[in-house]
């Protein structure tokens, strides 16, 4: 597998081709949707404070079980690895006394990556799991000197935290600016995200130039995608690019019939979507919503290097990783931030033993790794390795890549870039 085997690569934006300054974005995330809960719901304002000790409980890959309350840590095989209860920690022997050997009872049946399911919910991006403390705290108040269950609270809790995503993160709600997220992005966008490289953007260009397509499939709208990629590409950002496609609406951009996810081309002087969808893209205009078969059409029809792979190379496992490989005959390249640490510490020539140790549950943190271990994996772990052809730390790795450099084994398996275990 190299670079020059693909006649495109399809790239999703937030925390893949634009990254994302995490020691400001949490906190903020944090910030918006407590409000939202304190102000418009009246959730009481200690929900407000964002304490040190909070932060350790910001990690991706955890699942919110409706029947215990707990937010879980799961293995593939469904073993809970580590439980939080309200705010506190759960011991092993805590942890088989709400779940019967140590398991969650018929996991893969209740874990459906595809469905938003009333069972389990999944904080697996960037954008819920600095909530995680947030609905920990109110869920200590809930149960507080209750130790029996109130199923009844818990709902409104959560059903309101899906009403503060809706109103924060909606793609539609940057424009009609009523959201707290987007008005914080836009006004301190220098705080939130970063510059590509150089380096990036001439790689970028040179696979352009050998006739590969590079196409930019996002979730966010056009509004949004112009402030993001004109910071960290530049005025010029659509040169880059030979498609648009925005609002996709992962996954069901890859998993829902063709024929009820059409285009419709944006027109930027009435700053809506045509009203009439269309059958096929094009290079000049910007295109929303629509279907992977449109797309593998017009790359085909219009790539010089006729016959070769497609890949999609996104963060998210539920909108980009696993449905890429599940209803689509693309390959998926998965970028997971979580392995800056492992690479960093090797570029620092640090034992990796002593990585994992600070993984592990401790003083600093929580949770273990995101990874799990070679003997355990978690979920999230596991289901990279079922799912992803390759999988990079970042996308900045691709600018080191050279075109005919094979890279069909990384470090370990599908990890090129880094080794987290």
């Amino acid at each position: 597998m190299k670079l020059l085997d693909y006649s495109a690569l399809c790239f999703d934006m937030d925390f893949t081709l634009v990254n994302y300054c995490m020691k400001n974005f949490a906190p903020m995330i944090y910030d918006v949707t407590a409000k939202f809960l304190v102000e418009r719901r009246g959730y009481p304002s200690n929900l407000l404070q964002l304490r040190e000790s909070d932060y350790k409980l910001m990690r991706r890959g955890l699942i919110l079980d409706h029947k215990t309350h707990c937010f879980i840590d799961v293995s593939s095989t469904g073993t809970v690895i580590s439980a939080l209860k309200g705010m506190k920690m759960l011991s092993k022997e805590q942890i088989f006394e709400i779940y019967p050997h140590g398991t969650y009872p018929n996991f893969e049946k209740n874990y459906n990556p595809s469905d938003r399911g009333r069972m389990l919910t999944r904080f697996g991006s960037a954008f819920t799991s600095p909530t995680i403390p947030l609905v920990a705290k109110q869920l200590d108040t809930i149960f507080k000197d209750k130790p029996a269950t109130d199923d009844e609270r818990f709902e409104k809790l959560y059903a309101h935290l899906i009403e503060s995503f809706t109103f924060n993160f909606h793609p539609d709600s940057f424009q009609s600016k009523t959201s707290s997220y987007f008005t914080e992005m836009e006004n301190n966008t220098s705080l939130y995200i970063t510059r590509a490289s150089i380096d990036l953007r001439t790689k970028l260009r040179q696979l352009k130039s050998k006739g590969i397509k590079i196409i930019l499939i996002t979730a966010s709208h056009i509004d949004y995608t112009e402030l993001l990629m004109k910071y960290s590409y530049g005025d010029d950002w659509r040169e880059y690019f030979d498609v648009v496609c925005c609002r996709a609406q992962k996954p069901g951009f890859f998993s829902m019939l063709a024929e009820d996810r059409p285009f419709y081309r944006w027109n930027p002087a009435t700053m809506t979507s045509e009203e009439m969808s269309v059958q096929e893209i094009n290079s000049t205009d910007v295109f929303l919503e629509g279907h992977w078969t449109v797309v593998d059409k017009w790359i085909k029809k219009n790539s010089s290097t006729k016959g070769k792979r497609i890949v999609y190379v996104g963060d998210s496992f539920e909108s980009d990783i696993i449905p890429t490989k599940t209803s689509s005959n693309w390959d998926s390249f998965a970028i997971v931030m979580e392995g800056l640490q492992y690479k960093k510490a090797e570029e620092e020539e640090k034992d990796l033993e002593h990585v994992n140790k600070k993984r592990n549950i401790s003083d600093d943190e929580a949770w273990g790794s995101f990874f799990g271990t070679a003997e355990q994996r978690t979920v999230y772990g596991g289901k990279l390795l079922d799912y992803a052809d390759l999988i990079l730390s970042d996308v900045e790795t691709l600018a080191d890549l050279k075109l005919d450099q094979e890279f069909s084994s990384g470090k370990t398996g599908n990890f090129f870039d880094f080794n987290p275990c």
